[in-house]
């Protein structure tokens, strides 16, 4: 089985069930080779094992497990995450598992990862592939609703926990709808048993004590929370954090 960290090229089409396919064309005969996932995106945190099982099609028999190639754009991405397993048959040919486990990885690991599935050879009819998403995210949650004041003063609390073995760069951002006016706090939580209680403070914009506001919370570069929130006088529940 061959796995490589080459760039992910060809041209995406869409099959019949509405996944994502590449690069699949019609044998001499009429024959087709395709592969088509049941699933096009999984969100993990490292540990956990991201499953995507897909049907493959060739025209030239049922393909072994180490015929396939699973090559991503993401440097970051290690091969040795990877194991592909054969599955119960279906109605369209062969199944099959992809199976991804980030294991023990380092910050520089969170994020995106587009997968590209193939086998053959690209640019002949030995030729079938298809996309799919990999997100791996922190071992880090929101405990409560994020609780966002703006009168008297503004103030962001939320609580955290970071379950991981590491401390996270963690983005708290408030932003107001209708004008270029924001706020943004960056900081480290702390590998920790008990949640972190984050209170952030602001001057809302002049004139711009109401409307809408939008409140997001990343981990590591990756989104935990995004809300929109009304401002009024209170913009949130009453479980608000104490500063």
């Amino acid at each position: 089985m061959q796995y490589s960290n080459a760039k992910m090229t060809g041209s995406v089409s869409q099959a019949t069930s509405g996944a994502a396919t590449v690069g699949s064309r019609p044998a001499p005969g009429g024959a087709v080779s395709d592969i088509i996932p049941a699933v096009t995106e999984r969100q993990i945190a490292p540990g956990e094992t991201a499953c995507f099982p897909f049907a493959a099609r060739t025209a030239y028999g049922i393909p072994s497990i180490h015929d396939f190639n699973v090559t991503s754009d993401n440097p970051n991405f290690n091969p040795e995450w990877v194991r592909l397993r054969r599955s119960a048959g279906g109605s369209y040919g062969p199944h099959y598992i992809l199976e991804i486990n980030p294991g023990d990885i380092g910050r520089s690991q969170y994020g995106v990862y587009p997968l590209r599935l193939w086998w053959g050879e690209a640019g002949t009819y030995r030729y079938a592939g298809a996309r799919c998403t990999l997100i791996v995210t922190p071992c880090v949650r929101a405990v409560t609703e994020p609780a966002v004041k703006i009168w008297p003063a503004g103030q962001v609390g939320l609580l955290l926990e970071n379950r991981g073995g590491t401390g996270i760069d963690v983005s708290v951002s408030i932003r107001h709808r209708g004008s270029d006016w924001s706020k943004e706090w960056e900081f480290e939580l702390p590998a920790q048993d008990d949640p972190f209680s984050f209170s952030g403070r602001f001057d809302p914009p002049a004139g711009k004590r109401s409307g809408d506001f939008e409140l997001a919370v990343s981990a590591a570069g990756v989104a935990l929370v995004r809300r929109t929130v009304r401002a009024r006088r209170w913009l949130s529940p009453r479980r608000l954090i104490a500063a």
